[in-house]
């Protein structure tokens, strides 16, 4: 045990120079396929290896270390550790005795819900660490905060009710009104609710003659009548004529004529008197400005003329004051639209003083940097090559390839490494009577959402080909490539009208060309014959 403990304490630079290591490295960067038989059968060799992945490879802190997953394992291939401890927990408290307890990991052990003791004394851990007193729990502790300490499971036993969950902990402690939230099946009890709407209009000091023209959607919310309204189509008018039917008429209510959202001058006063009466900062327009606030304002009309983006609206009321990247998130298909992802690109240069010069500097490596949710729009429509959405963006601009470092073929197409230019130029003198088009044609795979650019497709003698040169396929650099690149194949191969060949890293590195004409042929591409194929 002594031995066991001197691995578990020494500092993790000496981790680095212990032999077991080195045999875990080749394995990492793919020199070896498995560690040598009875590696993880060693007490020490599961302490050092797992210290060394977590602490050295990953760089993670004492406090991320229980939160690692499965996919870490995968990643980090450590499933010997794992096929012997059985689960992630047991794995890290042999490597870390007595580091860690149970709230520390993101999953409790087997059977731990059904201990209501367990499930009383976790709470009230939170409940210490946050300064909260039991008497409070009503007004300070929602569903989701249960749901962010991890009480997922228990609450689903109790209908995702905070109220039945708690008096299941603290019986009779609780009444259902206590808590933020009304229990399930109040939403639609009219008598509650009434008596609900009354208490209301007593604290905010409302006539009940005024209910129409100052009960608003965004006081039914404060006073937690959301669950009631979606009943109602978040109608504070449908809700209203149903607690008090043939008291009020619709000429009573503060309705919108038609056409009214269509004048913009209308637009820009109802949305400068929102932002008045908050007192919102000017910078601070873009994340206030959210559809659940637009809803609670009754501004649904609004949303519906504007396809339901606050970003459209806000562009409308400031035009291009705001860009797409100052708000909180963009609407469902927003970039699906040329026109926003040319936009947002153009704002966002414009607001940084990026000129024309500048902007073939602009890739993967800077946008990592200075704003990353700029990547997956541009790996999902653009194939990853941010040149493209540059060029999309400023039609008024002409590009030269040397500016994006790219490289033109023999024919005047561009490609985007050295080895895709050798392949592209083998193909266009290769290829007897055909067209070979470089990333000329768009896929979309709607079940990932994902955009395709093949690399080359290729007609001949009435039929068409798909060449695809995964050169990165296998490697690290890029964790998502080898996933996307299997999608994609997967993909190809369900077109009916194209041939997918796929070029791997090693069909060209390691064989030439003769690989590569040795594919084409068998597929039923005719090649011009030449000695040099071979070479």
């Amino acid at each position: 045990m002594d031995n066991l403990n001197y691995y578990r304490s020494i500092c993790p630079s000496e981790l680095a120079q212990l032999p077991v290591v080195n045999l875990y490295k080749e394995l990492i960067s793919g020199k070896r396929k498995a560690l040598p038989s009875g590696t993880w059968e060693k007490d020490e060799n599961v302490i050092i290896i797992v210290r060394y992945a977590l602490e050295v490879n990953l760089g993670l802190k004492k406090e991320q270390i229980p939160k690692i997953n499965r996919a870490v394992i995968r990643e980090q291939k450590l499933w010997g550790a794992l096929n012997r401890f059985k689960s992630v927990r047991k794995l890290i408290q042999f490597v870390y005795p007595g580091r860690y307890n149970e709230f520390d990991f993101s999953r409790v052990p087997i059977n731990y819900w059904n201990n209501i003791q367990n499930i009383r004394n976790r709470l009230e851990w939170h409940l210490r660490r946050e300064g909260i007193r039991i008497a409070e729990i009503p007004r300070k502790v929602n569903y989701d905060l249960l749901v962010e300490w991890g009480f997922s499971n228990p609450l689903k036993q109790h209908g995702h009710s905070p109220y039945r969950f708690m008096n299941a902990l603290y019986p009779g402690r609780f009444k259902e009104t206590d808590f933020k939230k009304i229990p399930q099946g109040y939403a639609t009890n009219r008598e509650f609710l009434k008596e609900q709407f009354m208490d209301m209009l007593r604290q905010e000091k409302i006539r009940f003659e005024d209910v129409p023209k100052k009960v608003t959607r965004q006081m039914l919310m404060k006073h937690r009548f959301s669950a009631a309204l979606k009943h109602y189509r978040n109608s504070p008018l449908e809700f209203i004529q149903y607690l008090f039917p043939n008291q009020f008429s619709l000429d009573d209510f503060r309705t919108k004529p038609n056409g009214y959202w269509k004048d913009i001058d209308n637009v820009k006063r109802e949305i400068m008197d929102l932002i008045n009466r908050e007192k919102v900062a000017e910078q601070d327009v873009p994340r206030f400005m959210t559809k659940q606030r637009l809803v609670e304002e009754g501004l649904t009309g609004l949303l519906h003329e504007y396809h339901g983006s606050p970003i459209e609206i806000i562009e409308a009321v400031f035009p291009g004051k705001y860009d797409v990247t100052e708000f909180q998130r963009v609407p469902n298909q927003h970039w699906h639209s040329p026109q926003n992802r040319a936009q947002a690109l153009r704002t966002f240069c414009a607001k940084r003083g990026i000129g024309r010069e500048e902007l073939p500097r602009l890739n993967r490596a800077y946008f990592r940097k200075h704003f990353p949710r700029f990547i997956s729009m541009v790996d999902r429509h653009y194939d990853s090559k941010f040149y493209r959405w540059i060029m999309e963006s400023y039609p008024e601009y002409t590009f030269s390839p040397e500016e994006f470092r790219l490289l033109v073929g023999v024919d005047g197409q561009l490609c985007d490494s050295k080895e895709e230019l050798e392949i592209h130029n083998f193909l266009i003198r290769a290829v007897v009577d055909g067209k070979v088009e470089r990333e000329g044609c768009r896929f979309v795979n709607h079940e990932y959402d994902e955009v395709y650019i093949p690399d080359w497709v290729i007609e001949q003698n009435d039929r068409k080909w798909i060449v695809e040169y995964f050169g990165l396929y296998g490697s690290t650099r890029y964790k998502w490539y080898t996933e996307k690149a299997d999608r994609k194949m997967q993909f190809y191969h369900s077109l009916a009208d194209y041939t997918l060949i796929a070029i791997m890293p090693g069909d060209f590195r390691e064989n030439g060309f003769r690989r590569i004409a040795t594919l084409l042929i068998s597929n039923g591409i005719q090649l011009h014959v030449h000695s040099s194929y071979c070479h």
